[in-house]
């Protein structure tokens, strides 16, 4: 298959714009196309243009566009990416549709809208172009009936989840036409370079995600009634405690929407008439009562529940499904959820909750059984095997485990033997297997992985996937070099080792602090390179506050400083090591997790990275050296020959004074946390192995290790002075709070090199002092440790 470096999106609604946007944030330029207006806006009108005129032919096209630039969260991973995507129409640029190697359709979901389309481009396309339907069920084989012959082998289903920047899974269906290879080729282009988690299913209405998924949602809704509960104690029965995200049931429903989920539904019950559990697809009358009085969730200001004004405050409202009136959100106080909260492995958290004898572990296991044995039932139909299920829920609905992990997690021996007992009906390869000497699904040795294939009755081997590595096989596989609770040193292979943070959210404390050291003390005879990254929900939050704090309360100044002092020790190890060192963040990198970012030599940072210094929200500066690296990064811009730093300066100052976090990985680079020669993954799936090959190819270069110390010229006095001005006007016009105003302070003195001529040399040493110096004193200001206490506390901060 020719390689994709051009693209098409046919329709520019949603979700056609939003795939636009993505194929923009993997660099690749797209053509978004619609349909021409039949009438002038009052906008046009007023401009004096016709239906003649580019701007109103296009105009659907450019909607979508901007549509997509406005949405929440983002569609494009930065707006300069939106410049990738060229508006045009389906009148005038189908032409066009020759320059493309793919092109996407993504109209409405009718058969004969989609098919009329496809045979107005199949006569410009090239003879190596795809073509793909994003249709989330309609049938891609009926589709392919109605293709040119020579076009069909290249024609298959592309059905994206939205958002699509966001949504791992992407599942192809192949009609009976399609050409195997240029299928197999399409799903290693998605997987590397469109970053997605790539499922291969049967063209079945709603194929796999939708189809169980939303089984599970609507067999919930039931089981709500059946077993007397609230719209908010299920919620807090199927988010985390049964490893689903915290959106749960009903609060995924109003994020969807009712009228979606409505139509997914609809579709099942009328087009797959042999299902055996047709009749859970026929919504519940509450459900259909909220349709129908357009409580369709969040789009429309209420669902399952709406916020609301009570007394001047802002309250959540939760719906009442047996009355259909709202009522104040009730406090769900099953005993078994506070146990819950301290198991962090999911598939022990959801046999914890199955062991409780109320009726949360009744209602849970009712959920989870039927869950369970409707997915079984499912292959071969459906999808081939359980890992694609697996896949398919995990990345298309946030699941933390898939149904057949899970079902391995709660023993499938014990739970076979339950669901007999209660008179469920069993498919006769999950009962050979609860029967089997090795009763699991999946059978791992390390880096080794069998699975059980239902239509054999045996376990097969699980081929492993290019480019993905999974850091807790590596441990398995005995590949651990050193470890204490915090962090691990893990050998990648080929001369690479890792450096993986595990601590209680990736918090950065003694324990990482000892790894850095003892790693790199390593460097040279256990490893050549080494990459600083981990598989947790987030790289890093920051430091450990919780310890900060109880050492400021008990007046340990002396001891803080030896602790900043340490971390700064340790990110200067990092810097000036002997190996080249590759940082691998994704997720939340704050505070001294981008510390270590920055102080690593090169960065192959996930797309979703959302890096910042985040400090001052605490009432804190950055300590670990951030500051100090901010710095020597803007002044490595500065032209020299009389030219004035301060812009360099002030926009250093903005990024940490300002907590700014890039929402992205490429707006990460505007604020200077990466920097050229740093790259970005899509699929956060490689990311460590990008990482290894980023420290290899650096090998293979020549890397040499950086010479310290590293000098710059501050501003002193006269920045210092400008940037307090800043902070006047700022404080003056009730911008920010006085102590926002001395932690800003703190900030700029760190920048300028504290009260000292301008241009003045300082070293790296020099600006560390500083650092810890303004730190310790904030830790002596009251309002510093409120913040630290109500963030602790909250997750929010406090302004005071």
């Amino acid at each position: 298959m020719p390689p994709i470096q051009k693209a098409a999106v046919l329709g520019a609604g949603v979700m056609g714009s939003a795939i636009a946007a993505h194929l923009a944030n993997a660099g690749i330029p797209t053509l978004l196309l619609d349909i021409v207006p039949r009438e002038l806006s009052p906008d046009e009108v007023k401009k004096g243009l016709d239906l003649s005129h580019p701007v109103v032919r296009n105009r659907f096209a450019v909607q979508g566009i901007q549509t997509a630039l406005k949405a929440s969260p983002a569609a494009f991973g930065h707006k300069d990416r939106a410049r990738l995507v060229t508006p045009g129409n389906f009148e005038d640029d189908l032409p066009r549709l020759a320059e493309v190697d793919w092109v996407v359709e993504a109209v409405v979901e009718r058969l004969d809208i989609k098919l009329s389309l496809f045979g107005r481009v199949a006569p410009h396309l090239k003879g190596s172009a795809l073509l793909t339907t994003n249709t989330s069920g309609l049938s891609v084989n009926a589709m392919a009936e109605g293709l040119p012959e020579e076009l069909r082998p290249r024609f298959f289903g592309t059905h994206f989840f939205n958002p699509p920047r966001y949504m791992h899974l992407l599942e192809l269906i192949p009609a009976g036409t399609t050409d195997a290879a240029r299928l197999t080729e399409f799903s290693g282009f998605a997987q590397q370079r469109l970053g997605k988690g790539v499922v291969f299913a049967k063209d079945t209405i709603n194929f796999i995600a939708n189809r169980i998924g939303v089984f599970s949602m609507l067999h919930t809704a039931r089981a709500m009634t059946t077993h007397q509960l609230s719209v908010e104690a299920v919620d807090a029965l199927t988010g985390p405690a049964l490893a689903r995200p915290k959106s749960a049931t009903f609060r995924t429903a109003d994020l969807v929407g009712l009228d979606v989920l409505a139509h997914v539904a609809g579709n099942q019950y009328e087009l797959a008439p042999d299902d055996e559990r047709r009749e859970t697809f026929r919504l519940p009358p509450f459900l259909q009562k909220m349709i129908d009085n357009g409580q369709l969730g969040q789009k429309a200001g209420g669902g399952f529940y709406k916020r609301a004004k009570q007394d001047g405050q802002k309250v959540t409202l939760a719906l009442d499904p047996v009355s259909g009136e709202y009522r104040a959100k009730g406090k769900v106080e099953f005993p078994v959820l506070a146990e819950l909260k301290t198991v962090e492995d999911p598939g022990k958290r959801v046999a914890t909750l199955l062991r409780d004898k109320g009726v949360a572990g009744k209602f849970a296991w009712d959920v989870l059984a039927e869950t369970l044995l409707y997915a079984a039932r499912r292959i071969p139909a459906v999808s081939a095997d359980v890992v694609s299920i697996d896949r398919a829920l995990r990345w298309g609905f946030g699941w933390e485990i898939g149904p057949f992990e899970l079902w391995d997690a709660i023993g499938v021996q014990q739970s076979v033997a339950r669901m007999l007992e209660e008179g469920r009906d069993v498919p006769e390869a999950v009962g050979a297997l609860a029967g089997s000497d090795h009763p699991s699904f999946y059978l791992r040795d390390g880096l080794h992985t069998r699975v059980w294939d239902l239509p054999s009755q045996t376990h097969v081997d699980l081929e492993p996937r290019p480019g993905v590595t999974v850091l807790s096989d590596l441990k398995s596989a005995g590949r651990t070099l050193l470890k204490n609770p915090e962090a691990s040193l893990i050998d990648l292979g080929d001369g690479v080792a890792c450096l993986e943070f595990h601590s209680k959210m990736n918090a950065i404390g003694g324990g990482i602090i000892q790894m850095i050291h003892q790693s790199l003390a390593e460097a040279g005879s256990s490893f050549d390179a080494l990459v600083v990254g981990n598989q947790g929900e987030n790289f890093s939050v920051g430091a450990n506050l919780m310890l900060v704090l109880f050492e400021a309360l008990e007046g340990n100044y002396p001891e803080l400083s030896t602790m900043v002092r340490a971390f700064q020790n340790g990110t200067m190890a990092l810097k000036y090591a002997p190996v080249p060192v590759v940082a691998a963040p994704f997720g939340r990198v704050l505070g001294g997790g981008a510390e270590v970012c920055l102080h690593a030599h090169r960065v192959q940072a996930s797309l979703e990275s959302y890096i910042g210094l985040v400090e001052v929200g605490v009432g804190l500066v950055p300590a670990g050296g951030g500051t100090k690296e901010l710095l020597l990064r803007a002044m490595a811009n500065h032209p020299g020959s009389g030219a004035d730093p301060l812009p360099l300066v002030r926009r250093a100052f903005e990024s940490i004074g300002m907590a700014k976090v890039g929402m992205s990985a490429y707006e990460a680079f505007d604020l200077g946390f990466l920097r050229p020669g740093d790259a970005v993954t899509l699929n956060r799936e490689h990311l460590i192995h990008d990482a290894k090959r980023s420290a290899l190819a650096m090998l293979e270069a020549g890397w040499q290790p950086l010479q310290r110390p590293a000098r710059v010229q501050v501003m002193g006095r006269d920045g210092l002075a400008n940037i307090r001005s800043m902070l006047h006007n700022m404080r003056s016009g009730g911008f920010i709070s006085e102590h926002d105003a001395l932690v800003g302070e703190k900030v700029g003195w760190i920048l300028c090199g504290a009260e000292v001529d301008n241009g003045t040399e300082v070293s790296e040493d020099y600006l560390l002092d500083l650092e810890r110096r303004a730190f310790v004193e904030l830790l002596a200001q009251r309002k510093t440790l409120e913040r630290i206490q109500h963030i602790l506390k909250t997750g929010k901060p406090l302004r005071n």
